[in-house]
């Protein structure tokens, strides 16, 4: 969906954090993924002095340069893989969003600028503070991403003992870590989840864009007899005030993505953190609709379903710029 230099650029960051991630997936011995990721961050110090070793690192060279990356970003990137290795345990959920906002979000923030958002030093001050927008957006963007991820993936990371749920709520729910992590215990992941799942639809246009509504079966059938009973009465049609130009079917099921503040929210994000976050979006709906049966199995959205919403979320991201 991007131009191909973009495309390549955004592929080799996607690589990078993929790699980063692998790290204490592959390593068993958590001594020699601590090497590992420590060869990593002298990497990319290696990097920004434009001596890379990695071939990664050699794709990433000119792309760091071209788009005037920050190292404090990359840095980022590898201290959420560090929390990992540590096992680091969150208090509350804030200090766990903050820190997906350091993690996935440090990524969205890379591939932001790498799409043109950026804090230019020499432009106006307008200017300046749309693009210092774009880039809080797409940090907040990547740590709501992050979340819908922590849902889809419960099960996987509880067996693999990581965390799911921060201090605070284990003790709301009478639970430790190792007793959620058991099996008894994650099958309590979907009572657990479900409030998790409502507060991010229920997160602010400011923050991200709202959720789509999806309408049940029962709903389109309403409606349907509602369009029917419209075309029954055309001489009550003419006396009604004039619509939008969205069809009522597409307004209630995509309402919050076509009001004017959602809009503008929509159009700081660029290209593919729209195209990124219509997918997350759509995961937690597949989730939802499944009554959150991850403590077994790994949900996903399939490559066809995927390839179709990012080009509606391509085309309609160019529609809401203009």
């Amino acid at each position: 969906m991007s131009p191909a230099p973009q495309r390549n650029a955004l592929a080799a960051l996607f690589a990078l954090r993929a790699e980063l991630q692998a790290i204490p997936e592959r390593v068993s011995d958590p001594g020699i993924a601590r090497i590992k990721l420590d060869w990593w961050r002298n990497e990319i110090d290696r990097l920004f002095a434009g001596e890379p070793r990695h071939p990664l690192s050699e794709i990433l060279a000119p792309v760091v340069t071209e788009h005037h990356l920050p190292q404090p970003a990359f840095i980022d990137l590898i201290e959420g893989v560090e929390r990992i290795l540590r096992a680091h345990r969150h208090l509350n959920q804030e200090a766990q969003r903050q820190s997906d906002e350091q993690d996935l979000g440090a990524l969205f923030e890379l591939l932001a600028r790498c799409e043109g958002a950026d804090v230019d030093v020499d432009a106006d001050a307008d200017a300046d503070a749309d693009n210092q927008g774009q880039l809080i957006t797409a940090r907040r963007t990547g740590g709501w991403c992050a979340q819908v991820r922590r849902i889809r993936d419960a099960g996987l990371l509880l067996r693999s003992g990581r965390e799911v749920l921060p201090a605070d709520q284990l003790t709301a729910a009478r639970l430790s870590h190792g007793q959620l992590a058991s099996t008894e215990g994650r099958q309590r992941l979907p009572a657990l989840l479900q409030p998790i799942a409502e507060q991010l639809r229920a997160a602010t246009p400011d923050q991200v864009v709202p959720m789509p509504i999806c309408i049940p079966k029962a709903g389109w059938k309403q409606k349907q007899e509602q369009e029917q009973e419209q075309e029954q009465k055309p001489e009550l049609q003419q006396t009604q005030p004039s619509q939008a130009s969205a069809s009522p079917q597409r307004s209630q099921r995509f309402g919050p993505l076509l009001n004017p503040k959602t809009d503008r929210t929509l159009a700081r994000l660029t290209p593919a953190l729209r195209v990124q976050l219509r997918l997350h979006q759509d995961l937690l709906n597949v989730l939802e609709r499944s009554g959150f049966n991850v403590a077994d199995q790994r949900i996903s959205l399939t490559p066809l379903r995927k390839f179709w919403l990012a080009w509606r979320a391509t085309t309609r991201g160019s529609a809401v710029q203009k």
